[in-house]
């Protein structure tokens, strides 16, 4: 297959799903590295998605790159998709007003490739105004959504937020992916 997919690691809850998008991807025959925002070290380790990728993990934006191109525009051009499962409100807040303060959000703002959002946050974080302003700009610019299921929230609540099943994640990742070509 040979396609490489760069999946972007935020501060939620569900960054733990991470590591079965991971072992999913490369079972498919994609290479696989990530980009962690600063919080998402809060809820899974750097260590983890090194074992399960083989590839360093993106996750300090000064820390010395191995090569001569800053790391953010390297992996920019490393990848043929960027994938961020999850997504959560502050790292879509920040790319849609064109903030990169971190590795993660400075990549994809230097990256021409194709870029999909997998939410994942509480049902009225979702549903805030502010959050569906910056989806939709996202998405008239070009960026990709895997909307949140109703499903089992963080608060102990029900709610559209959960992160979508894995399997829509991978396979709608795929699709765009083709269509890119």
């Amino acid at each position: 297959m040979g396609k490489t997919i760069l999946l972007g690691v935020t501060g939620s809850i569900a960054a733990f799903k991470a590591c079965d998008l991971i072992g999913m991807f490369r079972k498919k025959g994609y290479t696989v590295k990530c980009v962690m925002s600063q919080d998402a070290k809060w809820f899974i380790t750097p260590l983890t998605l090194e074992t399960l990728t083989g590839e360093k993990v993106a996750k300090d934006m000064f820390e010395l790159p191995e090569k001569r191109t800053p790391e953010h525009i390297a992996l920019a051009d490393e990848a043929d998709i960027i994938l961020i499962a999850p997504a959560t409100a502050d790292v879509m807040g920040k790319i849609a007003g064109g903030m990169c303060p971190d590795i993660l959000t400075c990549t994809v703002l230097a990256s021409d490739k194709p870029v999909v959002f997998a939410p994942a946050m509480n049902d009225k974080m979702f549903k805030n105004a502010m959050v569906r302003e910056n989806i939709e700009k996202l998405k008239k610019n070009g960026y990709h959504f895997i909307d949140p299921v109703k499903g089992r929230l963080a608060c102990g609540k029900e709610g559209i937020g959960h992160l979508a099943p894995l399997e829509t994640v991978v396979s709608e990742t795929e699709i765009i992916l083709k269509k890119r070509g």
